[in-house]
């Protein structure tokens, strides 16, 4: 299914870099409707202009993804270059009808070029913290931020999710108040400061060009799934570990956990995160795991007896803010926190999980700097995070 339409600009309601908004008149034997659209192109809309509009995820009443999409203006009088970029030939949604070009740090014509003719380029040890849910990403950023106020924090996008990263007003917020230093966008994702072909280049550009000392790696906004465990948006978070671990980084990955979520393959600990973690994931990561205090814990406790099969992955256990901490954070955000439809205060499991993974990653940085230093290039053992989840549960801070 792919539906389009022609419809005509009324105004320009928001402009922001890399999206704006437009209100656009669609006609129908209904009758007309004012549609509010969205327009990742670089060029200016006048009342009047005709554009073709994609409108096939508000035609299926898809949540996320619901808006209709600007395809281009029907009438465009000579060849135009809607995205433009610098030295870029590598190819991004390639032969899509909308294939760009791209910037990519590791081409040939990149002034970074050289870093990635290295064979022993790594990651330096870099702590990644790493989640399926785009919506986690501002309770992660500000937690880490308000411990590690002078930390590089670098968000890396995979394509395993939205393609536009201006979609995301996590990310757009989080950069203009100073949470986020910098992003990447890999595969077929595209509009990050860094662009870049694969994960594993993404991740390199992250530390090596953007000289983070923390990447957050989530997916982006409106993720999908099909009730399986093959089919779901997250599995790509293995290829992510894979990643992390072989490129000599330290992978901390935050469970996808919830007790708001009536559905039970996503009560507790989502079905998702069993599937990555006990099959798909053949690295080793350390998995953070919350303490509630109260009854949840139980659940928890039951579930863990099954993603722990096997040894592979290093758990790491921690309690989990109070409930204040996650009201101060939104207090001086500016956007609600909510995932799945839910807020904070309705299903608050999700967010005290993403605080207390980030709290550990900020306070593993200096064990990293004086351990794990030593040998940047080698892929991440296990026993190096056992040596990591130790130092952090001795040294724990209490929320």
């Amino acid at each position: 299914m792919l539906r389009l339409v022609v419809g005509t600009v009324q105004k320009v309601l928001e402009k922001q870099k890399g999206m704006q908004i437009l209100e656009v008149r669609i006609e129908s034997v209904a009758g007309f409707k004012m549609e509010r659209v969205l327009s990742f192109l670089q060029e200016d809309y006048k009342s009047g202009d005709l554009l073709l509009i994609n409108t096939t995820a508000v035609r299926l009443e898809l949540g996320t993804g619901g808006y209709h999409f600007v395809v281009g203006k029907v009438t465009q009088p000579e060849e135009t270059d809607v995205l433009p970029n610098e030295w870029g030939h590598v190819m991004k949604m390639r032969y899509s009808p909308w294939q760009l070009a791209v910037d990519s740090v590791e081409e040939q014509a990149s002034p970074y070029h050289y870093l990635f003719l290295q064979e022993d380029l790594s990651l330096e040890g870099t702590p990644v913290l790493i989640s399926e849910l785009h919506s986690l990403l501002p309770v992660a950023v500000l937690a880490l931020r308000k411990k590690n106020p002078n930390a590089r924090i670098v968000y890396v996008m995979p394509d395993g999710a939205s393609l536009p990263i201006a979609l995301s007003q996590h990310v757009h917020l989080l950069k203009a108040i100073g949470g986020l230093d910098a992003t990447v966008t890999t595969g077929h994702a595209w509009g990050g400061d860094r662009e870049s072909l694969t994960i594993h280049s993404g991740l390199l550009a992250a530390r090596q060009v953007e000289h983070a000392d923390i990447i957050i790696c989530m997916l982006g906004p409106g993720v999908a799934g099909t009730g399986t465990s093959y089919g779901f948006s997250g599995i790509q978070l293995a290829e992510v570990i894979h990643a992390v671990s072989t490129l000599g980084g330290i992978p901390f990955f935050i469970p996808r956990i919830s007790f708001g979520d009536q559905r039970a393959r996503h009560y507790g600990v989502s079905h998702h995160t069993i599937s990555i973690v006990n099959r798909f994931a053949l690295c080793p990561a350390l998995v953070t795991i919350p303490i509630f205090g109260d009854e949840r814990d139980e659940v928890l406790s039951w579930q863990m007896k099954t993603i722990e099969v096997g040894e592979k992955h290093i758990f790491i256990k921690g309690k989990v803010p109070d409930l204040s901490e996650l009201a101060s954070l939104e207090k001086g955000y500016g956007l609600s926190f909510s995932t799945m439809g839910r807020n904070w205060q309705e299903d608050p499991a999700p967010f005290q999980t993403a605080w207390m993974a980030a709290d550990f990653v900020g306070n593993s940085l200096g064990y990293i700097v004086q351990t794990v230093n030593d040998v940047p290039h080698l892929p991440v053992s296990a026993s190096t995070l056992e040596g990591l989840r130790l130092y952090l549960t001795r040294n724990e801070a209490q929320p």
